[in-house]
């Protein structure tokens, strides 16, 4: 469900006798030029239209309905604004989050990414990741040993001087003042000062470690490429390898708690640890794409996301469900708010977001088939006048009715 400033309508479409596209997804395009409203679709939709009664709404809500069911959103497209390869996110609440990329790109959001404003950097540097461990006081880090730094939830950015110059790709925060960066050729930057100032400790290691977590101000994991997991009880002064059992990249370590951590990686490695990374179990992903991100909200409840992948669990990394991206680009992270509220962003500034924990609704059309999947796009521009344009995807041709809501709640007629 999305806020929709300015417009109301109510849509149909027919069913279309076109062929599927490769991605057996159909498209209708709705546009409200002038006092008009248009259905067409690259796909051959037949359309209908209606007038619009009038434009005098401040936000309206947009949901996509099929016949004889209420269906409720899985993961939904956000606009972003942006062609950049987004590469991290961190959310403060459900609705205000961050998200970095490349080309220096720094999003935010105070309404749950109905809308993304574009943050001024001061560098065009790809930006890897952003974590704000508070609503205020926030971090990124990027290429060439890249680090900014808000305390003042982004309304300004400033630069920190690093210690190195080696690209770092993931940083992590536990409280306000302790945080840890990793990078390329085995880097890893510390700072007990809010990441104010930063210091190089040596991790025995010059892979890349693109996974780093902090469970105390002393107990510190990271992993890495080749199998890498590394763990430190004294705040990095001394970095021990644990054994991982795998000789797979891996690009992300959680830990929802003291005992259980997980780890994601390439080839759809997932590795699990209930006694505090003692030891580490592979766990049956049920997918061979590569997985760049895991993110738990506690021992039983994650997701995973991947190259057009994203799994979920609710057994504790026991078993994992695929859930439709409806993408088949790489998606390089995921932020939990809570078990219902995520964000997933990847590559061609494409966001993913759920509100409902990724959970599938089948929707019954009354024939008998069941509807799985569907796409309902932010409207662009937004705010507009006179015209804006929505696009939603469903996953078969089919009877399909999109309804416009104000502000209370109505339907508008």
């Amino acid at each position: 469900m999305f806020f929709l400033p300015f417009v109301r309508l109510r849509a149909r479409t027919t069913r279309s006798t076109r062929q599927p596209t490769s991605r057996n997804l159909y498209r209708a395009c709705i546009v409200n030029v002038e006092t008009q409203l248009h259905i067409n679709s690259p796909h051959c939709f037949h359309y209908l239209h209606e007038r619009v009664i009038d434009v005098k709404y401040s936000f309206l809500s947009l949901c996509l309905l099929l016949p004889l069911f209420s269906a409720q959103s899985q993961w939904v497209a956000q606009t972003s604004g942006t062609s950049a390869v987004l590469l991290g996110a961190s959310f403060v609440s459900r609705d205000t989050g961050f998200i970095v990329g490349t080309n220096g790109t720094i999003l935010k959001t105070t309404n749950g990414g109905q809308t993304w404003v574009p943050q001024s950097s001061g560098t065009t540097n790809f930006l890897r990741d952003v974590h704000f461990p508070t609503p205020a006081f926030g971090v990124i880090v990027g290429e060439s040993g890249r680090i900014l730094r808000t305390t003042n939830a982004g309304a300004n950015w400033l630069p920190v001087t690093s210690p190195t110059t080696q690209h770092l790709v993931h940083v992590h925060f536990i409280d306000a003042s302790n945080g840890i960066a990793t990078g390329q050729s085995g880097v890893i930057l510390h700072s007990t000062d809010g990441g104010g100032s930063w210091t190089t400790q040596s991790s025995g290691t010059s892979v890349e470690l693109p996974g780093v977590y902090l469970l105390s101000g002393t107990l510190f994991f990271a992993a890495g490429f080749g199998g890498t997991i590394l763990t430190t009880t004294n705040a990095g002064q001394n970095w021990t390898a644990l054994t991982s059992g795998t000789t797979a990249d891996l690009r992300s370590i959680v830990f929802p708690t003291a005992d259980t951590g997980f780890v994601a990686g390439i080839g759809g490695v997932i590795l699990r640890t209930t006694n505090g990374g003692a030891a580490w179990a592979s766990m049956t992903s049920g997918t061979p794409s590569n997985l760049y991100a895991v993110d738990f909200v506690n021992g039983s409840i994650g997701t995973a996301v991947g190259t057009g992948v994203i799994l979920r669990t609710t057994s504790g990394g026991t078993s994992w469900t695929s859930q439709s991206s409806l993408t088949t680009v790489d998606l390089y992270d995921v932020d939990f708010m809570d078990k219902d509220y995520g964000t997933a962003v990847g590559q061609n500034g494409t966001i993913r977001r759920t509100t409902n924990g990724g959970s599938t609704t089948d929707v019954d059309d009354g024939t008998g088939n069941r509807h799985t999947g569907f796409l309902l796009y932010q409207n662009y521009p937004n705010p507009f006048n006179p015209s804006t344009t929505i696009n939603f995807e469903v996953a078969r041709p089919s009877h399909v009715s999109l309804t416009v809501y104000d502000i209370t709640g109505r339907e508008i007629r």
